[in-house]
């Protein structure tokens, strides 16, 4: 695979690569990857014997990108018959969504039956976005009316869809999806001094047991993953 290629990545670096870890045994498919941004993973899924098709709400902005584009608009309907994809992948794509649970619909539909998506986005579950929660009100900046206006791909340029782990959870289950494992991109140093913390939910989330997790998932959402994740959370799903 040649990772040694200068590509421009559209999210955090160690996302791609860690995708790239994920996917390193499983055979070669069908593939859609969007977002695509400038086609980074996309191309480097090409080198895997994988055949990609990226996607992006804005593909004339990366002409100079080795991968062809197909102009998608997440909030729309995705233009590909059913059950056409092995793989689908909308990294760093769900916060841009004005409506998830369309959006998790669409990718369900295209994807072929036992097939697997993987979605990525920031993590506001983590501890670091948990205090931000408490003190701000929200996890972050918001976007004013101006902005919006000024925007010539909608909500393409910005984070208008903020859910926590247990939000973005039922979303992929509504649309049929069923989530086999939770990740991140890489440790973030400064949540280390809120370990003990961690450890106190950990423990409270023991006390409150099955009835917790029945109805707040408690014991996915306070995992380590989860709390002392990175910037980004990971999941891992099959239709």
């Amino acid at each position: 695979m040649s990772q040694e290629v200068e590509l421009q990545a559209n999210s955090i670096d160690e996302i791609h690569y860690k995708i790239m870890e994920i996917m390193k045994d499983c055979p070669p498919g069908q593939v859609l990857d969007f977002p695509s941004g400038f086609g980074r993973l996309s191309y480097w899924l090409q080198q895997k014997r994988h055949n990609v098709v990226a996607c992006d709400i804005a593909p004339d902005s990366y002409r100079n990108s080795p991968v062809t584009h197909t102009q998608a608009d997440l909030n729309k309907e995705f233009p590909f018959e059913d059950e056409t994809f092995d793989y689908a992948f909308c990294i760093d794509g769900p916060e841009h969504s004005e409506n998830l649970y369309h959006t998790f619909r669409e990718f369900f539909r295209v994807l072929k039956s036992d097939g697997t998506f993987i979605i990525s986005m920031p993590n506001h579950s983590n501890i670091e976005s948990r205090f931000k929660q408490l003190l701000y009100g929200v996890c972050e900046p918001i976007t004013s009316k101006e902005e919006f206006n000024q925007s010539t791909i909608g909500t393409g340029h910005f984070h208008i869809n903020r859910p926590s782990y247990a939000l973005l959870r039922m979303a992929l289950e509504a649309a049929g999806f069923s989530i086999t494992h939770v990740t991140y991109d890489k440790e973030k140093r400064n949540q280390k001094f809120f370990y003990p913390v961690y450890l106190l939910i950990r423990l409270i989330t023991t006390i409150i047991g099955d009835k917790g997790n029945t109805k707040y998932w408690l014991r996915d959402a306070n995992s380590r993953n989860v709390l002392m994740g990175g910037n980004t959370i990971i999941i891992i799903s099959r239709k």
